[in-house]
């Protein structure tokens, strides 16, 4: 049990900071950044102390989760933490693909082993874990899918309510997974108006709206993959990310953790350069990186396939496109036909089946590869976020052969 195997944990919480002017709210203000238009919240620690009373040779000795991190979590009391053992996913060395490729080193973080299929369960561990040690017994969020669901399953084991806002188009099984758990689940028609529908909601009925960079703690959540990466290879990082980006809020999460890794001591050097990818019909992102903007605009005609990658208008597109400009990477948008075929080629040789927006990933490091963006002796990571068996219905229908 992580309350026994963690007790005598602290957390190096201090406060929460304003990411656009820099204004400090206490550690356990509820609610959205208001000091600037544009600003989100962050989860600040005394790292300071932290580097001074621990060291990272005794995270080995934690559970086998994402909180084992528990002193850099915002959960001041473990015995709150709502866990079904998430984290602590395998890092896959793709040393054939690397080969077929010629990526010397090629590594595949599969976030589907997760508990609900995907890496939005970390997200969902630390924010209801943090809520309910706060006092919080309801929230909303509009979601195409994963985080709805592991909303869902994890306010469930809270004893929370969730309300959930999803596309018409959502897949099956994280529809299930929202329904079965017990969440008020609501379709919505037109996708763009789901984020206005929730501050209504939540603002009528006092329900916290966790939706992406509405609170601070799903980055919290989200930041343990650049965690694990690091001690995955040795409390080294790798030369190059590739994360499939819908809001935004991964790949911020997972550079705050390389920051704070750095201010701690536990790693040096350069961090990754991040790629990230999108499909070609909702692609803002990439076009802003093209266009040389410093924000996204809206994707008005959204064309793809159901499940994650659903973001006209990413909430994290400023502080991302910072992230890929600063770090020296790209963007870049691929095809559904790609996508699928990267779901195969990653089965085939690598046995790792992941959901199509995953494979957006491989797509995009093919391309790389193939413009010199990436070099053929760096160290690569391709962030898979969720499992296909989450978009069986999304995927071809294979040729089958009888006997007998």
């Amino acid at each position: 049990m992580i309350e026994k195997e963690m007790q005598m944990a602290r957390s190096y919480l201090s406060r929460l900071e304003c990411t656009e002017c820099g204004g400090a709210f206490p550690a356990d203000f509820v609610g959205a950044a208001t000091c600037h238009p544009r600003g989100t919240l962050l989860a600040r620690y005394d790292l300071a102390a932290a580097a001074r009373e621990i060291n990272r040779e005794e995270i080995g000795t934690g559970p086998s989760s994402l909180w084992r991190y528990a002193s850099l979590l915002p959960v001041k009391d473990v015995r709150h933490a709502v866990s079904l053992v998430e984290g602590w996913t395998p890092l896959v060395n793709a040393a054939r693909l690397g080969d077929l490729l010629g990526c010397a080193v090629l590594y595949i973080k599969d976030e589907g082993r997760n508990p609900t299929g995907s890496f939005k369960d970390r997200g969902a561990t630390v924010g209801v874990s943090r809520y309910r040690e706060l006092g919080i017994d309801a929230v909303i969020l509009n979601s195409s899918g994963n985080a709805g669901a592991a909303w869902s399953v994890y306010s469930a084991r809270a004893g929370m309510h969730c309300v959930s806002i999803v596309p018409r188009d959502i897949q099956p099984a994280s529809l299930s997974q929202c329904a079965l758990a017990g969440a008020e689940t609501y379709v919505i028609e037109d996708w763009h108006r789901s984020g206005s529908v929730v501050a209504e909601l939540a603002a009528e009925h006092g329900w916290l709206n966790v939706g992406t960079l509405k609170e601070p703690y799903r980055i919290e959540g989200k930041k343990t993959i650049g965690y694990e990466l690091a001690e995955q290879l040795g409390w080294k990082m790798p030369d190059v990310i590739f994360y499939p980006l819908g809001g935004g809020t991964g790949a911020i999460a997972i550079w705050k953790a390389f920051e704070e890794l750095q201010a701690l001591g536990w790693v040096h050097g350069r961090v990754p350069r991040l790629f990230i990818t999108q499909y070609e019909g909702c692609a803002p992102v990439v076009r802003a990186f093209q266009e040389e903007a410093e924000d996204c605009t809206p994707w008005r005609n959204i064309n793809i396939p159901p499940g994650g990658l659903k973001s006209p208008n990413p909430p994290g597109g400023k502080q991302v496109l910072r992230l890929i400009r600063g770090t020296g990477g790209g963007a870049l948008a691929v095809s559904t036909a790609q996508a699928l075929d990267a779901v195969a080629r990653l089965a085939r040789e690598e046995g790792v089946f992941a959901c199509p927006e995953s494979a957006t990933t491989l797509a995009g490091l093919t391309m790389a590869l193939e413009r010199g963006l990436v070099s053929k002796g760096e160290s690569v990571v391709l962030i898979s976020t969720g499992s296909g068996l989450k978009s069986v219905p999304s995927l071809p229908v294979p040729s089958l052969k009888t006997v007998g």
